[in-house]
């Protein structure tokens, strides 16, 4: 037979397809390729060898496809084929599956009330329910109405509002929480309550919370964070908004507060303060926007104000004693 007298029925040439490798899926499906009219001669195996080169692994498949899908083109029960007949061709579509990054639990959600989901560090979307298992990378996010309550591996506890997007960026845990341990939040979107696990608790591990206006570091505390459009916290908006605002509250311990330009503030239970891409202050004098914090927070940072009150008076009454007993003991000198 006229080897060439196969390329020339060929209504529409190809190139030679590579070899797929990483394919996990293969799949044979019609091509716009056809054999206009079978020559004296022509075998099925010639065909396949000519046509698919490159895939001498997908020839039995091949066969079989070919005379599965041209019962014309055969005589019956039989892979011979009838002369002057067409022969529709196959295409082979490889389906890869991509490699995946290695996921590591940190967390997992204790409580939800409303829909939320998390994004993984290979971009798969999982809706998230009651025990689901969070992992590090992974971006959480919540939707309008939704409350979310996440548990993570060293204890501490975090509170995600609602219309919020948190990511968890690195979480590392090491045998006594040592300077290889670490967590590093980075609120995208909305708000949270924190409180600090065994890695914020240590004096070594790298413990921060980024919310693009400053950055939260301290050990051992609760605090609650939310970005709004300026002061209005009834509107939760993004990092990036140019009116986005950073509120925060300290409800036990102590936080600082710290900018890209190495601005730092502390701030201690009971305290209010605020960040923008403009200043980075303590609100002495302002009141609590509405919206920044649920009736539950709201009730715990008006706990704290007798008690930071009552710390001050009990430092300044130190203060005095001592001051006190030195004059008394130059007065006996």
């Amino acid at each position: 037979m006229n080897k060439s007298l196969l390329c020339l029925l060929l209504v529409i040439s190809f190139a030679t397809q590579p070899v797929a490798l990483a394919a996990t899926t293969i799949e044979l499906v019609p091509s716009s390729r056809v054999i206009l009219k079978i020559a004296p001669g022509m075998t099925l195996d010639e065909i396949i060898e000519r046509v698919y080169p490159n895939d001498s692994d997908l020839w039995p498949r091949i066969r079989e496809k070919l005379i599965s899908s041209n019962p014309a083109s055969f005589q019956p029960n039989s892979d011979i084929l009838n002369n002057d007949t067409r022969l529709k061709l196959l295409d082979i579509k490889r389906i890869f599956k991509p490699e995946l990054k290695p996921k590591t639990k940190v967390g997992y959600v204790a409580r939800i009330a409303g829909q939320a989901a998390s994004t993984d560090v290979n971009d798969r979307v999982h809706r998230l329910q009651t025990n689901s298992r969070i992992f590090e990378g992974d971006r959480i996010s919540t939707e309008v109405g939704t409350s979310l309550f996440v548990i993570m591996d060293d204890g501490a506890e975090i509170y995600v509002k609602e219309d919020s997007v948190l990511k968890v960026s690195e979480y590392v845990i090491t045998s006594g929480y040592d300077q290889d341990s670490s967590s590093i939040l980075d609120l995208l979107r909305g708000g949270l309550r924190k409180i600090t696990g065994s890695i914020g608790q240590s004096a070594l591990a790298n413990y921060q919370v980024q919310t693009g206006l400053a950055t939260i570091g301290i050990r051992g505390t609760e605090y609650a964070i939310k970005l709004c459009k300026l002061d209005d916290c009834s509107q939760t908006v993004s990092r990036n908004d140019p009116q986005a605002k950073l509120h925060a509250v300290v409800l036990e311990g102590a936080i600082t507060l710290t900018t890209d330009d190495e601005v730092q503030i502390l701030m201690a239970i009971g305290e209010y303060g605020t960040a923008s891409t403009e200043f980075l202050k303590i609100e002495d004098e302002a009141q609590i926007p509405v919206g920044f914090l649920d009736a539950e927070e709201l009730h715990k940072f008006n706990v704290t104000i007798p008690q930071k009150l009552e710390k001050v008076s009990k430092e300044e009454s130190n203060t005095w004693k001592w001051v006190l007993g030195i004059l008394l003991l130059a007065v006996g000198l």
